[in-house]
């Protein structure tokens, strides 16, 4: 690990992060809990969506330009515990690929950020 490189820098740069992004989903497709969220979705766009949400979230040069989270995923019926099968394929994808362990740890800390508003849960501090 390179701590003067950027967590996005250290998973593989835009080729590394859109090759992740292509096999964590090609893992959620075959998950018969997460797989019905995706149906009827142009997986092309989404990989592209995915790919620019996951090189802002890990510090890369990319700004996400997609919907707002809690909008699109508003009504969907996504659970913490769809969440969570989504971070370990994310996980599963990235450790496939070489990323280091920390790294994987800091990426999956970095997501965790947004499960709330990809769940619609609220967080009640006290």
């Amino acid at each position: 690990m390179s701590p003067d490189k950027t967590l996005f820098e250290r998973m593989g740069g835009a080729e590394g992060i859109a090759k992740l992004v292509r096999d964590m989903y090609a893992r959620v497709q075959q998950d018969p809990e997460l797989a019905p969220f995706f149906e009827n979705v142009s997986m092309d766009h989404l990989n592209r969506m995915q790919y620019q949400f996951m090189a802002s979230a890990l510090d890369g040069p990319v700004d996400y330009t997609g919907a707002e989270l809690t909008q699109i995923h508003r009504g969907r019926g996504i659970t913490a515990k769809h969440f969570a099968a989504f971070c370990g394929h994310f996980a599963d994808a990235a450790e496939q690929a070489g990323a280091d362990k920390l790294d994987i740890d800091n990426a999956l800390g970095r997501l965790a950020t947004y499960k709330d508003k990809i769940t619609g849960d609220t967080t009640v501090d006290g």
